[in-house]
């Protein structure tokens, strides 16, 4: 039988691709976006590791522009409090052209189908599980998995979360929007010969400010920019933009009102105990709701798709294959999440604590925020000793 994928966000593709490229044939569900995502990633060499293994390496960096520097500035004066080179493969790259580089690289392969339904019931069975779509039709598979968003039917069928806890967690963010110390972020992709040049050089920026912080970084080869400044809610009420850019020169234009920026809440960060029920997994935000401090989604959501394709491979067995990779990430992901939620949270410091916090990176210099990253960056040591790779 067939192995089921539902999502076609990056997670969902490179899943699919995953579980072709270990030799199944695979069924990749769900409706395709509208349009092409704004925006873009960044992906640290754990991502580019994963996006060697399921075989795109090379062609995502084709596409990818090469950062050589992160560097931390105090978004108040200006002054840089540490700079750090980027030794190891980093680049940033379009979120559509990561889409598109995975929806061609699907669509090359005869063993994936697509169908464009969505998943709305399931029952383990011994040899697979009994899927219900939404236009009523039923479907068997080998596995399902499920990469179908943190809101999606996976997360709820694996993790057994209800309607009633959604909604009291959903009460619990109005409430807190309510108050204003809900954190949000505010996202703009800006065409760089609308900006001064010096937000095309090659570098990721992180300007942290009192309460608030700002990253940029170049996507498209330097011709467009990506921003994403995270704030509270009561901050981004009224005219925000002057509050956060006034401070300086470089950053003022960014207040222009010729500029659209998007608002998205930022949810509760977290990664369930356990990703599997049955011959059903999870993969991407389905699996783990990663705070974007550590710019991490992306790339562990590739992480997950190589880990799967490792698993696949070394085990004929479905359910010993699906056991291998939910132990694998489970351990690696939830680590990887409360960094990136500690991140968020010294990130948002105000106040005394802000100075301090900027004060202490300006006297710890790079090396401490190359120990912060190492770990992270190391990605999966089962992926590092594989040769799994998908065959030519």
């Amino acid at each position: 039988m067939t192995i089921m994928v539902s999502g076609h966000g990056i997670a969902g593709l490179s899943a699919a691709l995953a579980a072709a490229n270990a030799g199944h044939d695979v069924a990749l569900c769900g409706a395709a976006p509208a349009t092409a995502p704004a925006g873009g990633i960044q992906l640290a060499p754990n991502g580019w590791q994963a996006l060697d293994q399921l075989g795109l390496g090379d062609a995502a960096m084709q596409c990818a522009t090469r950062l050589d520097h992160i560097i931390v500035r105090d978004l108040a004066s200006g002054a840089t409090l540490t700079r750090l080179p980027l030794t190891h493969q980093y680049a940033s790259i379009s979120r559509a052209d990561m889409l598109r580089l995975l929806q061609d690289a699907v669509a090359a392969r005869a063993s994936i189908t697509l169908h464009a339904r969505l998943i709305n019931q399931a029952v383990t069975q011994d040899d697979g599980v009994a899927l219900v779509c939404d236009d009523g039709r039923s479907m068997q598979a080998t596995a399902l998995i499920a990469a179908d968003g943190m809101n999606g039917f996976g997360r709820r069928f694996v993790t057994g979360a209800t309607p009633g806890a959604d909604y009291q967690s959903a009460r619990g963010d109005m409430r807190a929007g309510m108050r204003g110390d809900m954190r949000v972020t505010m996202r703009a992709d800006i065409d760089a010969d609308d900006l001064p040049a010096a937000f095309a050089q090659p570098a990721s920026n992180l300007w942290l400010g009192q309460g608030a912080h700002l990253v940029h970084y170049p996507i498209a080869g330097g011709r467009r920019i990506n921003f994403a400044v995270t704030l509270s809610a009561r901050q981004a009420a009224g005219n925000w933009q002057a509050r956060i850019f006034r401070a300086d020169p470089m950053l003022e234009q960014l207040a222009s009102s010729q500029f659209q920026w998007t608002k998205t809440s930022l949810p509760p960060a977290g990664s369930p105990v356990c990703w599997r029920r049955g011959r059903v997994a999870l993969a991407g935000d389905a699996a783990h709701i990663m705070p974007p401090h550590l710019a991490q989604g992306a790339g562990q959501a590739l992480q997950d798709a190589a880990s799967l394709q490792y698993a696949l491979c070394h085990s004929s067995d479905i359910d010993n294959a699906l056991a291998i990779y939910a132990r694998n990430r489970t351990m690696a992901v939830s680590a990887v999440v409360r960094k990136a939620d500690i991140s968020g949270k010294v990130m948002a410091f105000g106040g005394a604590r802000g100075r301090l916090r900027n004060m202490l990176i300006s006297v710890a210099g790079p090396g401490f925020l190359q120990s912060w990253l190492a770990d992270v960056w190391a990605g999966d040591p089962h992926l590092a000793r594989s040769s799994a790779k998908p065959a030519s």
